[in-house]
């Protein structure tokens, strides 16, 4: 069971692999033809965000200024009677929580994105990890087998490498070495013996030899005394032949002394021949039967420590595989643990990654902080005069409670219904376009100066929250109740580059775009920031000029955009933050 849940991991694992490998090469591989499709250029340019609703045209009163937050008052710079200009500062809070909320934002931010790039090495050295685990457990795998079966040949030569036959000089030994040794030994005995009996056979000889000499000169010397005997008492003690003869057997005495040293020299040579040969022949009958002995206990410990050996691979064998199988094992966890980490899941958003997860929680944290700091500050959002201020420095200030009352320079507003989703994006001082449709030249500029906090439910069911744009100037024949069309700029970025939303592609949280240059078309990855109405912002991957291939098929660059419905008006595109960066 556990091998068939292992095998269908590993296929899951291929074919994620296969997928990712597949993606990355259609999106990022460059094409060597130039696909179909129209072209369009990278611009430098302004872009901008609207919303748009339907209204009506009312008499402009007072208009009660109120921050959206809640806080303690740090400023407050007009007084009653100021006359004030659009956008002039009413008064402050005390932002130093809203700042320490930004850096703790944007300190999560960078963590999160931070986190995301050590997630991504962190899957490249699980992989290689994977790799070199499987690569040591098979290099290893080789070697155990191989040494085992070194030790198992080694054991095999042991025990047939000694033979009892060994002993005998006529049979056939299987170790040549110890045959040579054993045939060696036994030939230096039968030496020893043979020069023990040629010392014999030469002693003998000596004595012999020696016995006859001893008897030779014993006859010459008995012979010389009988002729001193004979010459002394014939010719007298003082004749020259008594002396002649005298001379003889002093002469004969001292050979047969000589002849008998010599016999009693050669006998004690001999006897030490006799004693040196057999102490060769003792010497080389005990080298034998040492050899005997000792050649056959060598053989029998050869083969005890080639089973040993043999022992002692298998096991290591077993304990290699075992823990070689582990390392594995655990190298597939972590990059499968990781691998499911970046595996893209449908959210509300579109597929992300738990990083891109992360990091679009925490843009949108940073977000909210630096709107929240903005939100510390009031601003006029048009031209007039203050009518009264209820608060004073260091005073506690509630969320929508009016510090300010302003009575607006123009005499009229347009009161407008936006839906849900517009309405999250419009607020207090963003510039709008407003046209009645009931003059020939009816156009004129204002701005949101109140957005409702609480809905509006029509007959139709319809839910809008209502929105007064106070007028700049008054058109002629403008008249209460008339009906207004309302555009409101909800953001915007100048001098920036961008290009039609068409010519960008998003998937798994990635955005590319495929740039022709010279009849080659390469994707590219690229980073977007505001997505407005006439195009979508491109903070890298591209330079102004770059021709970027629109394709026929293609209806739209991004997927995933709310499109927010509104009574009697058009349509917004919801900017797209960048993904590579903090908010501005």
């Amino acid at each position: 069971m556990r091998r068939r849940i292992l095998w269908i991991n590993l296929a899951l694992v291929v074919a994620l692999a296969a997928a990712g490998v597949g993606a990355y090469l259609w999106l990022f591989a460059p094409k060597s033809e130039a696909s179909t499709g129209r072209t369009v250029a990278v611009q430098q340019g302004s872009i901008s965000e609207t919303v748009t609703a339907t209204g009506t045209v009312e008499t402009a009163g007072t208009v009660d200024l109120a921050f959206t937050v809640s806080g303690t008052l740090d400023t407050v710079s007009v007084e009653e009677g100021d006359r004030v200009r659009a956008g002039k500062v009413i008064a402050t809070l005390d932002d130093s929580s809203a700042k320490q909320a930004i850096e703790s934002a944007r300190a999560s931010y960078v963590q999160a994105v931070s986190g995301q790039t050590q997630s991504r090495t962190s899957l490249a050295q699980a992989q290689e990890s994977v790799a070199a685990a499987r690569a040591t457990a098979k290099l290893n795998k080789t070697n155990y087998a191989r040494s085992v079966t070194t030790a198992k040949a080694d054991l095999a030569d042991a025990r047939t490498a000694w033979s009892e036959s060994c002993l005998d000089p006529s049979g056939a030994c299987p170790d040549p070495s110890a045959w040579a040794q054993l045939r060696a030994a036994e030939s230096d005995v039968t030496s020893a013996k043979t020069a023990y009996d040629q010392a014999v056979q030469t002693a003998s000889a000596d004595e012999t030899t020696n016995n006859l000499k001893v008897n030779q000169a014993d006859v010459a010397m008995a012979k010389a005394a009988a002729t001193q005997n004979n010459d002394c008492n014939t010719y007298g003690s003082t004749s020259q032949q008594c002396t002649s003869a005298v001379s003889s057997l002093l002469n004969a005495q001292q050979q047969y002394e000589m002849t008998v040293n010599t016999k009693n020299v050669a006998a004690v040579q001999s006897q030490q021949s006799l004693v040196n040969a057999d102490a060769r022949i003792t010497t080389a009958n005990v080298a034998l039967r040492k050899l005997q002995t000792t050649l056959p206990e060598q053989a029998k410990d050869a083969i005890a420590a080639a089973e040993d050996a043999l022992e002692s691979a298998e096991v290591a064998q077993r304990k290699g595989l075992l823990a070689d199988q582990q390392s594995v094992d655990k190298a597939e966890q972590s990059l499968a643990s990781l691998q499911a980490a970046a595996t893209a899941v449908d959210t509300g958003a579109g597929a992300m990654t738990t990083s891109e997860a992360s990091i679009a929680v925490a843009r949108a944290g940073l977000t909210s902080a630096q709107s929240s700091l903005k939100e510390t500050i009031l601003r006029s959002p048009v031209r007039g005069t203050i009518g009264s201020v209820q608060v004073s420095k260091d005073s506690a200030v509630q969320a929508g409670t009016a510090v300010v009352t302003l009575i607006p320079k123009a005499s009229y507003q347009v009161v407008a219904g936006f839906s849900e989703a517009d309405a999250m994006k419009v607020a207090v001082g963003q510039p709008a376009t407003v046209t009645f449709d009931a003059l020939a030249d009816g156009t004129a500029t204002g701005t949101v100066t109140a957005v409702d906090v609480l809905p509006t439910t029509g007959t139709t069911n319809v839910t809008t929250y209502g929105a007064t744009i106070t007028l700049d100037d008054v058109p002629d024949g403008l008249r209460d109740g008339m009906s207004a069309s309302v555009v409101v700029t909800v953001d915007e970025a100048a001098d920036v580059l961008w290009a039609p939303t068409a010519a960008i592609t998003t998937a798994g949280g990635q955005s590319t775009v495929t740039i022709r240059k010279d009849g080659v078309d390469t994707t590219v990855q690229v980073e977007t920031g505001l997505a407005g109405d006439s195009g979508t912002e491109i903070t890298s991957g591209v330079v102004e000029g770059d021709q970027l291939v629109v394709s026929t098929s293609t209806t739209g660059g991004t997927s995933g955009f709310p499109m927010g419905g509104i009574p009697g008006g058009g349509t917004a595109i919801v900017g797209v933050p960048p993904a590579g960066g903090p908010p501005a």
